[in-house]
């Protein structure tokens, strides 16, 4: 089956487009999408099961906040669709076409299956059910044809429950939430979330701000709204064997950065540019450029297609927040306006020469401005507010986003998902099933040599691990091999069966070229082109320069790539890394996943998820190198250095929000000076650290690290309850 789940509803959006054409100029979406526009905007009101209309909303919000509960919308190709078999297909599916081709072609598939599919489409054609007559009843009574048709394919546990609950199958009553229903792009994702929860809109007017603090008001409004709704179900119990999704989305729809070479002639490169240069959500153009637009029937075609690009994006982004009753904080364009910069200070990291890399720090501050200048005061408080995790699906660099004194990566934990290549995008928003793995499951590790027989750096990452190899020995797995050829890469990565991959070798950047690549051996591999050919475990660790560039020339970057081929996480790099660090870095998170992810679920208390394991690591070597250029580098146990480094540590693991201040403190009383004077030194530090240069890229809240006891404690506490009455 499509799924674990047979009581699962599933969603088919059937693409009539092939995914590698027919996409669209400026983010990349397949025009197919705007086609489905209605079913995304529906799908947000549908249940994700034939059990949830007979149960408690606030018990159905719980399991969503906490990654459960996910309403299964599977985008598909009506080729990829054909070749489906019934023994593949959920007992419950709908499928929603939006073109006349692939209506005809799927209700001709749906023809060819001996157990019944519902079909709902915006083209009207014989036996198929058009979205304006569509209605919950149309699903209710599909769900029960379903249920008679396949009930010898049931437990008879899940015959109960299904029977039980679609007799019992009420819509929600929806609660006021006294906001309007502005029919805009910076507040339907929220809208959507709201509307996932039953709680209502006024019927309201298309918004049309005249200054950029109206526009931020109406999305700081509906984004307080989702918040309200997490904040009013709370913690439950339930949350410490699945955790809670990212409270907070962050987002702004992108541009494909291959453009940036076009020269500004003709109508095609005129719209490119006009929208380039938008630096915010109120925007005017002038009139000499207005009428250029308006007597261009190409340049009004081509902002057409930016404007359904807009849509899609917005959509995609609130049905995947609204499966978490998430709140999104639309930004600004301007964000993307900092692109320039990233060239300058990549550039400068970089350069060979000393005074180019001392140029960092103040280009890594003119970066910083001007994220935090884009984002707005009013944005940034609201994320202070809120906290993290966080979720960003942009390709501007948000990480480095000031938060006090710290950059927002470092700040919360956060992942990312690139805004384009759209269809990427459209698919890594999709829901994912949650992946639970005990700490013995992640301790079988590949780590993959692609360095050339003569490259000094071809041991430094063993010698690392050998360095600690007492702390991790016997307890984790390390398969290593080496791949001198693009064939040997992909024969390595086929022969594992474990799921973590450690790529230990050389990146090419993509800031001149179109596609990142990694070397293998002496070979510039592509991995977009491996897809279909390798199995790639959930989780991809890359310890190589320039894997997911800041100044990429385009979204065909060796991270992405990964997630192309089927990765759940990539850990990626923004720049380069160096080869001691990062061989360092890289040992200590083998001894992290053999020593630390035991001992922290020894307390009983919660699961892990990847995100936080990642995200500790990258925060503990900041403190590295903020010790290492303010007091010393290490020294023996017992130390003034090596004390600050074990408290650093300590109030990471533990989860101390306070961790950097502390830090800060512990400095400033060592070198006996003022606590400003070391966070301004701080500061430096951080603009040249390799603690920035690390992305987490994908889905890595989705992975989670249980060794069995906490889901049994959790289901002990459950048992142990006392049942509500039929009157309660």
């Amino acid at each position: 089956m499509l799924g674990g789940d047979p009581l699962k509803i599933y969603y088919l959006l059937v693409l009539e487009t092939d995914e590698a054409a027919d996409i669209t100029p400026f983010q990349g979406f397949s025009v197919s999408w705007a086609h489905l526009h209605w079913a995304l905007h529906r799908l947000t009101g549908l249940p994700a099961d034939v059990l949830e209309r007979s149960q408690k909303l606030n018990d159905i919000i719980t399991q969503r906040m906490g990654g459960a509960r996910s309403l299964m919308w599977i985008p598909i190709n009506i080729g990829a669709l054909e070749q489906l078999s019934a023994e593949q297909i959920g007992i419950f599916m709908v499928c929603f076409s939006g073109e006349q081709g692939s209506a005809l072609r799927t209700r001709g598939w749906i023809e060819t299956l001996p157990h019944p599919v519902l079909h709902v489409s915006n083209v009207k054609i014989e036996g198929v059910i058009h979205i304006d007559e569509f209605s919950e009843n149309h699903l209710r009574d599909y769900c029960c044809k379903a249920f008679d048709a396949r009930y010898d394919s049931l437990s008879q546990l899940r015959r109960e429950a299904a029977k039980s609950s679609l007799a019992k199958w009420k819509e929600p009553k929806f609660t006021p939430t006294g906001l309007y229903e502005h029919q805009h792009n910076i507040s339907i994702p929220n809208h959507m979330s709201l509307i996932r929860a039953a709680r209502s809109l006024e019927p309201g007017k298309p918004f049309v701000g005249l200054t950029e603090d109206e526009y931020s008001a109406v999305i700081l409004d509906s984004a307080a709204a989702v918040v309200k709704v997490r904040e009013e179900v709370g913690f439950r119990p339930l949350h410490r064997m699945t955790l809670i999704d990212p409270p907070l989305v962050l987002t702004e729809p992108a541009l494909y950065r291959f453009y940036g070479k076009i020269k500004p002639e003709g109508p095609f490169a005129k719209t490119l540019r006009l929208l380039q240069k938008q630096d915010g959500l109120c925007t005017t153009i002038k009139t000499e450029n207005a009428k250029q637009l308006v007597g261009s029937r190409k340049a009004q075609w081509l902002i057409s297609i930016r404007r359904r690009e807009l849509q899609t994006h917005t959509l995609g982004v609130g049905l995947h927040a609204a499966q978490t009753c998430s709140a999104v904080l639309r930004l600004s364009p301007g964000i993307n306006r900092v692109f320039p910069s990233l060239s300058a200070f990549a550039r400068s990291v970089r350069s060979e020469k000393r005074h180019g890399r001392l140029k960092a720090r103040r280009l890594y501050s003119t970066i910083q401005n001007g994220l935090k200048q884009a984002v707005g005061t009013r944005r940034i408080g609201f994320i202070k507010e809120v906290g993290g995790p966080i979720k960003i699906v942009s390709d501007a660099p948000l990480e480095w986003l000031p938060i006090g004194n710290l950059p927002l990566s470092l700040r919360y934990l956060c992942s990312r998902i690139n805004a384009t290549p759209g269809n990427l995008m459209m698919g890594l928003l999709a829901p994912s099933p949650r992946l639970t793995f005990s700490p013995k499951d992640l301790q079988k590790i590949l780590l993959l040599s692609a360095f050339s027989a003569d490259d000094p750096l071809r041991m430094v990452l063993r010698e690392a691990l050998e360095v600690t190899k007492d702390g991790w020995e016997g307890k984790v797995d390390l398969v290593i091999k080496t791949a001198q050829s693009k064939s040997e890469f992909i024969d390595a990565l086929n022969s594992f069966d474990g799921h973590i991959l450690i790529f230990d070798g050389h990146g090419a950047d993509n800031s001149n070229d179109p596609v990142g690549k990694l070397i293998i051996g002496n070979e510039r591999t592509d991995v977009w082109e491996l897809r279909g050919t390798v199995r790639v475990p959930p989780v991809v660790i890359l310890s190589a320069c320039d894997t997911h560039g800041i100044d990429a020339a385009s979204h065909a970057t060796v991270g992405n790539g990964f997630l192309a081929l089927g990765a759940r996480t990539v850990l990626a790099t923004l720049l380069p890394v160096g080869g001691l660090s990062s061989a360092k870095f890289i040992a200590r998170l083998v001894y992290r996943i053999a020593d630390f992810l035991p001992a922290a679920l020894r307390a009983e208390w919660r699961v892990l998820n990847w995100t936080e394991v990642i995200g500790g690591m990258i925060r503990m070597l900041l403190a590295t190198e903020m010790l290492d250029q303010l007091v010393s580098f290490p020294t023996p146990k017992g130390t003034p250095r090596w004390e600050m480094q074990f408290a650093a540590n300590g109030d990471i693991n533990s989860g101390d929000e306070s961790w950097f201040d502390n830090l800060i403190e512990n400095i400033a009383a060592h070198r006996k000076e003022r606590k400003e004077a070391i966070e301004q030194k701080a500061n430096g530090v951080v603009a040249c650290s390799e603690a920035i240069r690390y992305a987490q890229l994908g889905s890595p809240e989705t992975i989670l690290i249980d060794d069995g006891r906490i889901r049994a404690s959790v289901m002990d506490e459950y048992n142990a309850a006392p049942r509500p009455s039929d009157q309660d």
